[in-house]
């Protein structure tokens, strides 16, 4: 009995929680978790990465020019041979202990046919890749703030009617109980009274757990501090209607899959483009000293020596079958991809048809529920009515009560489910120039 007594006490504290609680909407938590969200945060990072790594593409474009110094001592072990002797690549010293030499050379690709300008094509596309999955990853964490906000909702809304429900199930009790002493209820009656109360209340600590499983996900995807005990969710501001002519080539993923296709074939082409010639223009200017016996005379003794310029060209034949592997792993790379975009295609249509019936079965329940809670509400009236000439009892009028609380949270119920379907159709149909900049 002290456990039924307790109940009231509870669902007082309740009411007051409500009452001071702090009330929320989705558009302010979608805010915070687009000003703060460290995963957004981590995408425009990638982008800057591309952007960074484009540049260096772009240097190619520009002559290389570099500086090279060295100074040796060359011991001479032969004093028949004097002067230097080319053998391949290697040089055989001259009889001179001490050298130094420091050359300046500049080199510049004149002509790849267009494999660099393929090269920065290729980083372009992975640029508007990287942009279009910051949208994309955007969309899915609204996409998991409203699933948590409509779960949170769900969640509220059932606890706040089954504690109502709760009182008027003690009070049913209660009634039961004085009609079991006048031996007008039988105890089974009252012991079945007993669990629902019980089950009652198991009901709303599951509602209170999933309410704060839930703030707490939205806390943390947000970055705002929502407490469990004084935190209300405003109802989801929904507008169902989405663009007559909007499909799935309109989305950031399909979008994604096109610039990815795109930079595929790129690729393909500056593989087939680096099988041809490299045409390159050199020149060097050359300063030699040498000292026979000083390190830092010869040095000193550092003047100009002479320079070239010329052209020349390098053409790989062979390379061990490498560009065929790499063909048909492009080939296949491409292949992957575009059956990707058309399985996501498909899904995509398929979500869309689903949630279209979904909101037209809700509707539909909608319009039904309200209608029966009408006529729950009209036989309470007349429950009452009959109760005052004394012709219904106070078991039937609690009974009906609870019948209209049960309807008014199922209708609640299909009402959270049509905002989410909504809104979620909503995402599902953002478009790229929806996405932040």
């Amino acid at each position: 009995m002290m456990y039924f007594m307790k109940l009231p006490v509870i669902l007082l504290f309740s009411t007051l929680s409500l009452l001071c609680a702090r009330e929320i909407t989705f558009s302010e938590i979608k805010q915070s978790a687009l000003d703060h969200s460290q995963r957004l945060t981590l995408r425009f990072i990638d982008v800057k990465i591309e952007e960074a790594r484009l540049d260096s593409i772009y240097s190619t474009l520009y002559p290389q020019l570099s500086l090279g110094y060295s100074g040796e001592y060359n011991h001479n072990l032969d004093p028949s041979v004097s002067g230097s002797i080319s053998v391949g690549d290697a040089t055989i010293n001259s009889t001179v202990p001490y050298e130094h030499s420091v050359s300046l050379r500049l080199n510049y690709e004149l002509y790849h046919f267009g494999t660099t300008m393929k090269q920065i094509e290729v980083g372009e596309k992975e640029i508007a890749v990287k942009r279009l999955e910051q949208c994309s990853e955007e969309v899915k964490l609204y996409r998991e703030l409203l699933e948590h906000y409509s779960r949170a909702q769900k969640a509220q809304s059932e606890k706040s009617f089954k504690s109502r429900m709760l009182t008027l199930r003690q009070e049913l009790y209660n009634l039961k109980q004085r009609l079991h002493a006048a031996g007008k209820e039988s105890r089974v009656s009252v012991g079945d009274e007993a669990i629902r109360l019980i089950d009652l209340e198991r009901d709303i600590e599951r509602s209170t757990m999933e309410f704060e499983e839930n703030i707490i996900a939205l806390s943390q995807k947000s970055h705002i501090d929502l407490s469990s005990t004084d935190t209300q969710l405003l109802p989801l501001e929904v507008n169902s209607a989405t663009p007559a002519d909007f499909s799935f080539f309109h989305t950031p993923q399909a979008r994604s899959y096109e610039e990815k296709i795109a930079q595929k074939q790129s690729e393909i082409s500056m593989l087939n483009h680096s099988q041809l010639p490299v045409i390159s223009l050199y020149s060097s200017y050359y300063l030699y000293g040498s000292d026979q016996d000083n390190f830092s005379r010869g040095f000193e003794d550092i003047r100009a020596n002479s320079w070239n310029a010329g052209v020349s060209l390098r053409w790989a034949l062979f390379e061990g079958f490498k560009y065929n592997s790499e063909s048909e792993r492009l080939k296949l790379e491409l292949s992957r991809i575009r059956e990707e975009s058309e399985l996501a295609k498909r899904e995509f249509d398929y979500e869309t048809r689903t949630r279209h019936e979904k909101l037209n079965r809700l509707s539909m329940l909608t319009k039904n529920e309200t209608e029966a809670l009408n006529e729950t509400a009209s036989k309470l009236t007349m429950t009452q009515r009959l109760r005052v000439q004394g012709e219904a009892d106070a078991v039937s009028e609690v009974s009906v009560k609870l019948e209209s609380l049960e309807r008014e949270l199922t209708l609640e119920s299909e009402k959270i489910q049509h905002a989410y379907e909504a809104e979620a159709l909503k995402l599902q149909h953002r478009g790229v120039d929806q996405c932040r900049k």
